[in-house]
């Protein structure tokens, strides 16, 4: 298998603890509980610490922290952004306000979770009550968008759900996320295969098809070796993922050049919205898509592997 992403040991429990801490913190300050700044200093502390000993982890391995998990790359880039004492501070707001306004409607036991999350919002019933988990995106929300988060978590309906929807469309929630996933080098540890290199290859089909003009994304091989979605391309993340499949000898590499050809180009290209709704193949996009040198080729071998 060719990811050799570098696994951080506990760190799930860590980053629960984080999320723990900040609310007990919101909670007595929405109480009125005399609560002594060491509390939040500590917290903040041990927030770089632990970034601080991520970074230090890579370096003893040779690797860069975009080498590390999805799962892992995602806790670190949300440390290092409350790392930062605006964000920090930021972040409590927004779980106080969302705390006072949660009280304000019912009485019912929620564990909050605002976190850099692959997911917008997420809300689960449980024995002990509700667990809310919300995408740091929202760390500036106003009180109305705070207001509508709530009220997706108490009673979600149609309305609420589409004024989600496009407040984390919004310009407000995608520079929060701007700010997050600024991304670090990235070393061949995670993305060498057993045949191909992800980073060379990119460079290759940069070089030849986009003037050099493309900024290289987080190139990485997925987890399972999946056959039907062979790769793709997360814009808010900005992310390309191919499958670990197409890592053997028996696939001709034009092949692989041409699935990361179509993900570079939904980088390039983006997505258009109709109607509320992303479409990424546009008729813009199949036109340059035809560009590529083996299109044929590469879409009559895609057809008979998925016939196979």
């Amino acid at each position: 298998m060719p990811a050799r992403t570098l696994q951080l040991r506990n760190f799930t429990s860590i980053l629960e603890d984080i999320q723990i801490r900040f609310q007990a913190i919101a909670e007595k300050a929405i109480s009125g509980m005399t609560m002594p700044t060491t509390e939040s200093e500590q917290l903040l502390k041990d927030i770089r610490t632990t970034q601080q000993t991520i970074l230090q982890r890579c370096q003893k391995r040779g690797c860069q922290p975009a080498d590390l998990s999805d799962a892992g790359y995602r806790g670190f880039l949300w440390l290092i952004f409350l790392s930062d004492p605006d964000h920090f501070k930021q972040h409590l707001q927004f779980l106080s306000r969302f705390l006072q306004e949660w009280k304000a409607k019912t009485h019912r036991v929620v564990s909050v979770r605002m976190y850099n999350s692959p997911f917008v919002f997420q809300c689960k019933p449980g024995r002990d009550g509700y667990t809310v988990t919300i995408g740091e995106g929202f760390v500036s929300a106003d009180p109305q968008t705070v207001q509508i988060l709530v009220d997706c978590s108490v009673r979600s309906n149609r309305r609420n759900l589409t004024q989600l929807r496009a407040l984390s469309r919004s310009a407000a929630y995608k520079r929060i996320m701007e700010l997050i996933w600024q991304h670090s080098a990235q070393s061949s540890r995670s993305t060498h295969g057993n045949y191909y290199d992800l980073q060379q290859l990119f460079h290759k089909i940069n070089a030849e098809y986009f003037q050099n003009r493309l900024e290289q994304p987080r190139l990485c091989w997925s987890s399972r070796r999946a056959t039907r979605r062979l790769g793709y391309y997360h814009p808010d993340t900005d992310t390309i993922t191919l499958s670990c499949y197409l890592d053997q000898q028996s696939i001709p590499p034009y092949v692989v050049e041409y699935v990361l050809y179509h993900e570079m180009l939904h980088k390039r290209v983006g997505l258009k919205e109709v109607n509320t709704y992303r479409l990424a193949h546009t008729a813009q996009f199949k036109q340059q898509e035809r560009k590529f040198q083996y299109y044929e080729e590469a879409e009559k071998f895609l057809k008979w592997f998925t016939r196979t």
